[in-house]
């Protein structure tokens, strides 16, 4: 396995998503179909909101949505399925409240619970196998993988059903059971405020509400609207009921039915002040509204979609995330269903695919490849290394393609930096690496807003030990216009640096290793120091996770692997830093081998044929030909888990992992697997099998602890030569695990240990055993890594600063064939070169042009050139841009770039929104109002961003930071248009070109809306060239007087050019025409460098479309505007710091008295630091009511 082994000591249920609802689809063209991979899949709220964003009011076809849906948890499917096949029922529309209840609440009420097990009971029926539900009603919209799934959908929802005959001793005890879990959490957890991160900008109102909205929910087990209607709540829901915990309440604490959905749109509605607050009554009669809303849509597309061609497909996988994704790729490649991986950790049974939908030639074809990949926090949990590894396989080489990661738990000292250090290694190398990187890394700046977690860091709260951030991931290379996979570069690096770079990799990933870090943890003061011996326990990868690491970048770049990895094999023998590295050194030889990459020459079959022949150790007296790689077998007694079970719960999960045990050698490896059940072994020497039969009851039944390991043979040979030598089943040292067991167990933490020779207890086989439910053994030989043939201009090599950490620049060759091209070479001609994109740069010679594409962003004004006149080829070595050092830049309008795909417009760092999904709202006038809208806004600047603006209005002096200034002037129009500080909102703007003293666009704002699945803001606005038909409009009009003039300079006004046609593409619910400017220019915009406003910048293929949602004041401009959607672009936390280290809310959001609204010379709160005054009277006045609130 690629991650540890962890004894699931506590096991939680997560019936109910911990983060808002997001749109799966807000990277793809409308019309492209959405092949979707949901890895950890929780609470079917996303796809709820896909489709409920998705659904217009035109006559286009819905976008085809086809969703493979893997959670470990099949409690968490069976609900999800649950919910779908009721919303795909007739007369469903009056159950909704029901289905609400079904969801939602730990306690039924009886309407609630017979809607629940007559739905369950007819599942269970169309369930039976895979035939039988392929009959059924559901089965053209909800299907499983395989047929394991289906088994377990219908094991849970039998359970569900047997409810209803239990006696009442029985549902007694399990109602006793359910309340005791339920009363624990309300108990312990009474002040969980984590759903607040729901609210985005608003979240410091909904504090207090979400609150006792959770403190009501866990008390009554009820959400409570304030409606008093439905029956009386007396019955366990049974489907929080059980779980991989089976019976026992297993519930998170902090499930909260509210969280994932927006509850900004309570907040914006109903808050003035923090004192007031938003009604949490209100808070769950929104995420009812929300509920209903989107399960209506899901029930139209439902029920407008024919079985033949569904709109909406659902897959259904239970078992590991990583497993899964390797099976999908092994399956893509091999076309193979029969597959060697587990289904998950503790289970011994292999994934075998429904042939019905995958393998050689399936009825039923489904997607083994996506266009979107959402991996919800798994991060957290496995590492997003090994995340990133077994996704950027299965993820389309296509713009608009994305793998979408989040992080919940905080990492390191600056958690808004974590994915530096998740990442194992230098961002930009690493993403060249996989051939992957975050969108955000490339564009820097991004339309989500996590605005709030910042703030949350600053202000000091803690959420639960969280700070959310979620990143979209883009295939490198897509970048380029045009992108094909036959115009894929391919990379070189020196075999040196590479060693030296992936040793650098791994030294991060077992980091936990280094003692140097440990004892400097502890000079540190307790609370750091706390933190730090904390995180050494928290671990993700084994030595197979790297050997899979490297096996990826092996398929991506050239070089001379054997010399890299003999150098990168040297490094780690003479390591000094990990202080057990080499306690795994024979667990990493025995992957890279495994997966193709390297060979040592202690493991060759001359080397192993050696050490049979010249040793002759009794283990091996039975064998004619020994394998490089064998596998070895430990049957542990029962008894040998349960004495520690209890003990085991202390220290959460601890790791399990095996060693060999010889004089003066010990060897351990973390790559195992175990399962519950019996061990048959046949034959004798290599042909010696073995077969687990698996105990169903698994950690909860009395069979023995079956656990396998890969190990080199010539180790095993070695290390048999002692007869005294052990295998054995032990611990893992972390801190909290050495501090616990090291006098029980002894020093090496050992569970059981048997000798090699003991025939009953270990067993060294040829192959894995294999599993009593597999229908046959895979045959397919393991993947290698290859590389395609390539000419030698396809290929960029990649040079790295002298410590190996980064790549500093690419250098590529262009053979010059063109006759008068080459001509002009050899005569001596001049070569210049210059920037076409971020990506590319043209290369001149003479009157003949070059392109030439790079697989980063680069800086082409530092670029040298190496020309061979006689050779004909030209080499550009052009320093890399993308660095997690931020700096202004004058040109940045390719960091706005769209690409065309398949005829739509593809966007970068900006997502798609439906303004007609997202809720309009209007400041409060409240004198005491709390502005949240200020500050929210005013963040998109980073420090960096707000220190230079501080000095140019201060000096005067123009500083040369575009990016910096297109904020500026988003500012100035977000903040007029809402009205802010007393000054009456403004809804018409033209944006004028100081350079030329033109002006070249207008903009009119019909609406401030809130995007809420981004936390953020938008300005529905509509947009059109100043051209004089537009200006004489303004005039008959009358808005020439009211217009909010924005300055931009040049390289401002070039920007915007390239950032518009993002804004007007990303909101349209309209079609691109076949007359289209960006079609017949391939090219967006049409006129990049086009001064004359009567060339647009963006197509005119929606102008006066939608127009119905212009101000009656507007609607004689309506045939020449175009709807955009313009919201404000963020800093990105993990390259820019937005909040202050020390943050005061009302420092921006708010300069007035708390009690009577003046302005100027104000004093803050003493105590809160959030409260200003204007005067020791007021202070005194307010404070009968201020106390309440003032912490």
């Amino acid at each position: 396995m690629s991650h540890l082994l962890f004894w699931p000591a506590k096991t939680f249920f997560y019936p109910i998503g911990n983060t808002s609802a997001v749109c799966l689809t807000e990277n793809l063209p409308p019309e492209q179909k959405a092949d979707i991979l949901l890895l950890a899949c929780g609470d079917p709220r996303h796809i709820l909101y896909t489709v409920y964003t998705n659904e217009t009011n035109l006559s286009t076809k819905p976008q085809n949505l086809d969703i493979t849906c893997c959670d470990i948890e099949a409690g968490v499917l069976a609900r999800n399925a649950l919910l779908f096949t009721l919303l795909a029922d007739d007369g469903v529309e009056d159950k909704l409240n029901s289905i609400w209840n079904i969801f939602y609440h730990l306690l039924l009420d009886q309407t609630s619970l017979t809607l629940l097990l007559a739905q369950c009971r007819k599942l269970v029926g169309l369930a039976k196998d895979t035939d039988s539900w392929r009959a059924g009603p559901y089965s053209h919209f909800l299907t499983t993988c395989d047929a394991a799934t289906l088994a377990e959908l219908r094991r849970f929802w039998n359970m569900y059903v047997e409810t209803a005959d239990y006696t009442p001793q029985q549902v007694k005890q399990f109602k006793s059971n359910f309340l005791n879990g339920m009363r624990e959490v309300s108990q312990r957890h009474a002040l969980t405020m984590t759903s607040s991160r729901s609210a985005g900008p608003l979240a410091v109102f909904a504090l207090q509400a979400v609150v006792d909205q959770f403190n009501s929910f866990w008390s009554s087990g009820l959400t409570d609207d304030g409606s008093q209607s439905g029956g009386k709540a007396t019955s366990v829901n049974p489907t929080f009921a059980f779980s991989m915990a089976r019976d026992k309440f297993a519930v998170h604490y902090g499930t909260d039915p509210v969280g994932g959905f927006h509850l900004a749109v309570p907040c914006s509605s109903e808050s003035s002040t923090l004192r007031d607050g938003v009604v949490p009554h209100n808070m769950v009669c929104a995420a009812k509204n929300q509920f209903s809303q989107w399960c209506t849509s899901v029930m139209k597309l439902l029920k407008s979609s024919s079985a033949s061609s569904p709109s909406l497909i659902l897959r259904m996988f239970a078992g590991d995330a990583l497993m899964f994704c390797q099976v999908l790729h092994y399956c893509g490649v091999s076309q193979s269903i029969v597959t060697p991986f587990d289904v998950a950790a503790w289970r011994s049974s292999k994934i075998e695919l429904d042939g019905h939908h995958y393998g050689k030639s399936p009825r039923s074809p489904a997607p083994t490849y996506f266009n979107v990949i959402d991996s919800s926090n798994v991060l957290d949990h496995i590492g997003l290394v090994n995340v990133l590894v077994v996704t950027t396989p299965l993820l389309r080489r296509t713009p608009s393609a994305a793998l979408y990661t989040e992080a919940l738990l905080k990492k390191g000292d600056n958690p808004s930096k974590a994915i530096l250090e998740h990442v194992c290694g230098e961002i930009s190398t690493m993403s060249l690496l996989l051939g992957i990187v975050p969108s955000t890394f490339i564009s820097r700046f991004t339309t989500r807003s996590n605005v709030n977690e910042s703030i949350d860091l600053a202000l000091g709260q803690d959420l639960g030990g969280q700070y959310h951030e979620r990143l979209a991931w883009k295939a490198i290379g897509t970048y380029v216009v045009g992108f094909t996979d036959a115009q894929q570069q391919f990379l070189s690096f020196s075999p040196d640096e590479l060693a030296a770079f992936l040793f650098g990799v791994y030294l991060k990933m077992f980091s936990d290793e280094n003692m140097a870090n440990k004892f400097a943890a502890l000079s540190l003061s307790p609370a750091p120091a706390l933190r730090a011996f904390r995180r050494s326990g928290v671990l993700h990868y084994t030595r197979r996770s790297f050997a899979q690491f490297v096996h990826l970048v092996k398929t991506r770049i050239r070089t001379d692997w054997t010399k890299a990895m003999r150098t990168f094999e040297d490094m780690v023998q003479r390591d000094s830093r990990l202080f057990i590295g080499m306690l795994y050194y024979q667990e990493l030889c025995c992957h890279l081998h495994l997966l193709g990459v390297f060979t040592s020459d202690w493991m060759t079959p001359h080397k192993v044929r050696e050490i049979h022949g010249d040793k002759k150790p009794a283990l091996f007296r039975d064998w004619t030909e020994i394998p490089q790689v064998i596998n070895v077998v430990l049957v542990v007694p029962r008894i040998n888990i349960t004495r520690l079970e209890e003990e085991f719960s202390e220290v959460g999960t601890p790791i399990f992992q095996c060693d060999i045990l010889a004089v003066y050698r010990q060897n351990c490896f973390a790559s195992i697997s175990g399962s519950f059940g019996t061990l048959e072994v046949v034959g004798k020497g290599e042909n010696k099998t073995g077969l687990i039969v698996e105990d169903q009851a698994g950690r909860f039944g009395e069979s023995s602890l079956i656990v396998s390991f890969s190990v080199p043979s010539s180790s095993v040979m070695l290390s048999a030569l002692d007869s005294a030598a052990t295998a054995g089943l032990t611990l893992r040292g972390t801190p909290a695990v050495s501090a616990k067991f090291f006098g029980k167990l002894g020093p090496n933490l050992s569970m059981f240990r048997a000798q090699l020779m003991d025939t009953k207890h270990v067993h060294v086989l040829a192959q894995p055993p294999t599993s009593s439910t597999a229908s046959q053994r895979d045959t397919t030989p393991p993947m290698k890594p290859v590389l395609p043939d390539v000419i030698p201009e396809k290929i960029t090599r990649a040079q790295m600063n002298e410590s190996c950490t980064t790549v500093k620049s690419f250098t590529v060759r262009k053979d010059i064939t063109d006759p008068i091209a080459k001509a002009s070479l050899a005569s001596g001609v001049a070569v210049t070169i210059g920037q076409v994109s971020m990506h590319e740069a043209c290369v001149r010679i003479g009157t003949c042009e070059h392109v030439i594409d790079f697989p980063l962003p680069v800086d082409v004004g530092n670029a040298k050139l190496r020309i061979a006149r006689n050779s004909s080829y030209v080499e550009v070595i052009a320093p890399i841009s993308p660095s997690v050092d931020i700096k202004g830049e004058c040109d940045v309008s390719k960091r706005f770039s769209a690409f065309l795909e398949g005829g739509s417009p593809t966007l970068g760092s900006i997502h798609r929104v439906n303004l007609g999904r997202c809720p309009p709202f209007k400041l409060s006038k409240h004198p005491k109002a709390l502005n949240w809208f200020v500050p929210h806004v005013s963040l998109m600047f980073s420090q960096r961003e707000r220190a230079q603006l501080e000095i140019q209005n201060k000096s005067g002096a123009s500083i040369a930071d575009t990016l910096m200034n297109i904020k500026d002037s988003l500012h100035t129009l977000l903040l007029s248009a809402a009205g802010v500080q007393g000054n009456p909102p403004q809804s018409v703007f033209t944006l004028l070109n100081t350079s030329k003293m033109e002006h070249y666009l207008c903009i009119f704002v019909a609406n401030l809306r809130l995007d809420v699945a981004s936390h953020t803001v938008i300005a529905d606005a509509f947009i059109a060239p100043r051209t004089p038909a537009v200006r004489d409009k303004l005039f008959s009009l009358g808005l020439d007087l009211r217009v909010v003039n924005i300055k931009t300079d040049a390289d401002e006004s070039k920007a915007w050019r390239y950032l518009l046609p993002l804004l007007t593409e990303r909101c349209r619910t309209w079609t691109h025409k076949p007359t289209c400017e960006y079609l017949s220019h391939n090219s967006i915009p049409p006129f990049p460098e086009g001064p004359d406003p009567e060339k647009s910048p963006f197509c005119s293929c929606g102008r006066g479309v939608g127009t119905e949602a212009l101000p009656k004041r507007f609607k004689g401009v309506g045939p020449y505007v175009t709807r955009a959607a313009i919201s404000p672009l963020f800093s990105v936390p993990y390259l820019e710091a937005s909040a202050p280290e020390k943050y005061d809310l009302t420092a921006v959001a708010r300069a007035k008295c708390q009690l009577c609204g003046k302005e100027g010379g104000l004093s803050v709160c003493s105590r809160c630091k959030i409260v200003k005054y204007c005067s020791r009277e007021c202070q005194v006045k307010d404070w009968k009511e201020h106390k309440k609130g003032c912490v």
